[in-house]
């Protein structure tokens, strides 16, 4: 699976929340995630938790630079049923390889055509946006990147706040 990413520091929740509902025509979703990231020597992989004990383990890769980039990533779900089995998932993935650290957060999501836009606000850091253009099989990178820089410019989201990191980088940046 893939996508096209842009993150952003965002500066007024209320504007870009506004600016993303008209675009997608629907109020946002919101969603809590505990992400729990464990320590490996490629890409990154994170446990991700939801308030109704259903959990996703996610491995993904893409390269630390501005702008759209391309993710490659995979998915795990387990749905609340299933919550033992991810807690000793968890469990064993913590024990092999150790925790890198934790990213709490709030999301509001909003659906435009194949793009998630998230207006995330994450515990310790702050509020961010974020872009996923899901890449159709026969789309290519270049076609995704327009899709996000279109949508960047529609959300008045400036080049200078664009971010080339994960949320867990900025918070080990931080300590």
């Amino acid at each position: 699976m893939r996508n096209v990413e842009i993150k952003a520091k965002v500066h007024d929740v209320e504007k870009i929340c506004k600016i993303a509902e008209e675009l997608s025509g629907a109020p946002c979703t919101v969603i809590h995630q505990d992400d729990i990231f464990y320590k490996v020597n490629n890409g990154r992989l994170k446990m991700r938790n939801f308030p109704d004990s259903s959990a996703v383990l996610v491995r993904y890769s893409r390269v630390d630079e501005g702008g759209p980039k391309l993710s490659d990533y995979e998915l795990l779900e387990f749905s609340a049923s299933d919550s033992d089995k991810a807690k000793l998932l968890d469990e064993m993935l913590q024990k092999c390889l150790g925790i890198r650290g934790r990213v709490i957060k709030e999301r509001k999501l909003y659906l435009v055509g194949q793009t998630r836009i998230h207006v995330d606000t994450v515990r310790n850091l702050g509020s961010f946006m974020e872009l996923e253009v899901v890449l159709k099989p026969e789309q290519t990178l270049e076609e995704g990147q327009a899709i996000a820089r279109d949508l960047q410019i529609k959300l008045d989201v400036m080049d200078e706040d664009l971010l080339e990191c994960a949320y867990m980088d900025l918070l080990e940046r931080k300590q």
